[in-house]
């Protein structure tokens, strides 16, 4: 998988997310062994960087389509990264996905609290707010949790928007299409609750820390 960065077509998937790379590097002067979820993988472009700055301190955990993680961990641990959990991969059913699996794992007290989030999955709202109220409970106190692609919507997206994909308008109603649900997401979810605070948005990513 991680031999799809910069090639042709996936040029937009490539590039590691600053902010969460920022967030991690905090992390990391503050604690000894930092635990990082990613939620959705793409072609693992953050992961590796992540991978690389932690050097096998801490543990990486991955949610998302079983075959996107199974590809990026094996590609890890051929480079050396022996600290990567992918056994909460979801399969390809319709209704499966990252937050079922969040969901399931967190009732059973199979994940760890974590330091870092990044929320890169399917930016919509019967997917990411479910994850967000999963991962605010795993959230140690001054952890955070980023989100991705706060301006995203199926109206934007090149090959999701009813122009592009015209199945997409019978899926989703008019207002889902043109919403932007991250933000729907974090207006709901997050600002309503006082143990976080919104740090900032940068680059398109929003910033939540869970207050001390």
């Amino acid at each position: 998988m991680l031999e799809r960065i910069g090639t042709p077509g996936y040029e937009t998937v490539s590039r590691p997310d600053k902010t969460v790379l920022l967030l991690l590097q905090e992390c990391m002067n503050k604690i000894e062994n930092p635990v990082f979820f990613e939620i959705g993988v793409g072609i693992g472009a953050t992961t590796l960087e992540v991978a690389r700055m932690l050097n096998n301190r801490g543990s990486i955990w991955l949610f998302s389509r079983q075959t996107e993680v199974r590809e990026v961990k094996a590609d890890l641990e051929a480079l050396g990264y022996a600290n990567v959990n992918g056994d909460w991969s979801s399969p390809h059913n319709t209704y499966s996905g990252y937050h079922f699996e969040l969901a399931y794992a967190f009732v059973r007290n199979a994940l760890p609290r974590f330091d870092l989030a990044y929320i890169d999955g399917g930016h919509v709202y019967h997917l990411d707010a479910p994850a967000a109220c999963v991962l605010k409970e795993l959230c140690n106190p001054g952890g955070f949790m980023a989100f991705d692609d706060w301006q995203w919507s199926l109206a934007k997206s090149p090959t999701l928007s009813p122009q592009k994909r015209p199945a997409t308008a019978v899926d989703y109603d008019a207002r889902q299409v043109s919403e932007c649900h991250v933000q729907l997401v974090c207006k709901t979810i997050m600002d309503t609750d006082p143990r976080f605070e919104f740090v900032g948005l940068k680059d398109d990513t929003a910033t939540y820390r869970r207050r001390p």
